[in-house]
């Protein structure tokens, strides 16, 4: 048996691993991570522009600088920080796993990544990796040289007074529709104070950040100093004004054969309807779509945020106030197979057992009382949207037919027989129709249909058409928990659902030159079509636009 070297290609393989799926402010968090293991006390963040460019604009990022006073790098430690998979120890409390963090995230965001740094008691040096020399050259290999004035005057600018430490420079920032300098800006100061919430100052940590001079505040996202305030969550009586706890601090095991242990936490956020500035609430709080589930803390540095771990979860505006906490070290890497970015992960079988049962109850209580929280307000505001529209609606007379229609006695007969189908095909149950005469409301609400259609017609011998709609759509329970104490836009909508099914009725019964059974057949499509449509604009522009 023998071996032979297997040729690579350098330029490729870093061309790859740039593409391996950092936004700006995710990069940046690498880099820092860095900082954060060589014992820095302050990092200082630049994004620089492009001259005479608006920050606003896409494009516009010169470059990204991360410079730190931690233990610095001679010129050996420099070159092999540049190394693929470098072979420094990776110990127990380690942010870095792979040796890939550098070149990765540097190159993911520009094709130049410059290092300069210094050792205490040595001299400032500096390496540049080029990705369009090593693609043209075919070899990883860094340009070696002297800091040149510029370099030393951004040391002493960013690290006023530093003898070591370390500053990495982004350069040929790539111009393929790349986020703007203020929207990365915006991104990255909250992304710092929670990434780094346990090491920075005034938390109890020793670190400082700034971002473009300005300190980096750290940010809870459970928020717990006010869920110890609050005490413990009831969820029958909680109305959503507070912070309680769900779950406090307990120590799981996630793998029993080797004994990894995690720390779990987890908070019921506010009910921002329960505000009168509930926008201001929603982004104070991160109440949305993009934030609810389980922050991961590996080595105390967050690695996943809002994670649901494949339903665990469940993707539901019922879980909008649910915030987790799961802390790790680096033991539990392969219970949670830890990915190069250090951002993504996928529970062990045992793992995601042990964390189901771990958090059945909290997940329960929070549910609950999200739901509760909305009666209460309903109640405290003495109003009831729905029954103020069904006040409202009982009063349309729809037309029977449009001018256009025929009007003779047969098809006067012909749609007599139609309406008494139509019946047939979508009845009311009894409580339905029980409840639907006695509070003379024409719009129903049920919690499925099929295909998971929003909504059904069906037709009452005394209230004429009347439309179910369910209550389990993606749309109506966004609408519910954003709008649904609003009495005018509970109309509005309402009103805009019975008008549909008022349409579809007359349709049928009025085409006469088609058959009703294939129009009925028309609008069962067109309905599933339609509904299908809503949830797809509902999951990937509403709810964000109202996270």
């Amino acid at each position: 048996m023998s071996f032979t070297e297997v040729p690579i290609n350098p330029g490729r393989i870093l061309r790859a691993i740039a593409r391996i799926g950092y936004t700006p402010e995710s990069a940046i968090c690498d880099i820092v991570d860095n900082s954060v293991g060589a014992n820095a006390q302050r990092i200082a963040i630049k994004l620089e522009r492009e001259p005479d460019m608006s920050e606003a604009r896409r494009n516009s990022a010169a470059r990204y600088i991360i410079a730190d006073d931690g233990d610095g790098m001679d010129r050996e430690r420099l070159i092999e920080a540049l190394a693929l998979g470098a072979d420094g120890e990776y110990g127990s409390g380690s942010l870095g796993k792979y040796g890939l963090g550098l070149k990765s995230a540097g190159l993911s965001q520009g094709d130049r990544i410059e290092v300069v740094s210094a050792r205490e008691g040595g001299s400032w040096n500096k390496v540049t990796l080029d990705l369009p020399h090593v693609e043209e050259t075919g070899r990883l290999e860094c340009l070696l040289a002297e800091p040149d004035s510029a370099d030393l005057d951004r040391v002493n600018e960013l690290l006023p007074g530093a003898v070591h430490g370390t500053v990495v420079s982004i350069e040929k920032i790539h111009k393929r529709n790349h986020p703007s300098i203020r929207k990365t800006r915006d991104a990255l100061g909250r992304n710092l104070g929670v990434t780094y919430f346990y090491f920075l100052q005034p938390n109890g940590g020793d670190l400082e950040i700034l971002l473009d001079g300005d300190p980096v505040v750290p940010f809870d996202p459970l928020f717990v100093e006010e869920a110890d305030a609050a005490g413990n969550l009831d969820d029958s009586a909680w109305d959503g004004r507070d912070v309680r706890w769900l779950e406090r601090p307990t120590p799981i095991i996630l793998d029993a054969e080797n004994q990894v242990e995690a720390v779990i936490e987890a908070t019921q956020l506010v009910h921002p309807p329960a505000f009168g500035n509930s926008a201001e609430i929603r982004n104070r709080y991160m109440i949305g779509s993009g934030h609810y589930g389980f922050y991961v803390y590996r080595n105390k540095r967050l690695i996943r945020r809002a994670e649901r771990f494949n339903g665990l979860i469940p993707t539901d505006q019922d879980f909008f106030a649910f915030r987790g906490r799961i802390l790790i070290d680096d033991s539990a890497d392969d219970a949670f197979n830890i990915d190069v970015k250090k951002s993504e992960i996928l529970l062990s079988e045992e793992a995601e057992d042990a964390l189901s049962e771990a958090i059945y109850e909290a997940r329960r209580l929070s549910r609950s009382a999200w739901k509760n929280a909305t009666k209460i307000l309903r109640a405290a505001a003495n109003q009831d949207p729905n029954r103020k529209a069904a006040e409202a609606l009982i009063e349309v007379d729809f037309p029977e037919f449009l001018p256009t229609d025929p009007d003779d006695a047969a098809s006067e007969d012909e749609r007599a027989k139609r309406a008494e189908k139509e019946s047939a095909r979508h009845p009311l149950s009894d409580e339905e129709r029980d409840k639907a005469r006695k509070e003379g409301a024409r719009v129903t609400f049920v919690d499925q249909l099929d295909d998971n259609a929003l909504w059904e017609r069906s037709r009452d011998a005394t209230l004429g058409t009347v439309v179910r709609i369910n209550r389990s759509h993606r749309f109506m329970r966004m609408f519910d928990e954003r709008f649904g104490e609003d009495a005018d836009v509970v109309l509005l909508v309402q009103a805009l659902f019975l008008s549909l099914a008022s349409a579809e009725s007359g349709t049928v019964r009025n085409k006469q030159e088609l058959s009703d059974e294939v129009i009925e057949d028309v609008f069962v499509t067109y309905r599933n079509q339609a509904s299908a449509a809503v949830y797809k604009v509902t999951t990937e522009a509403l709810e964000k636009r109202f996270a």
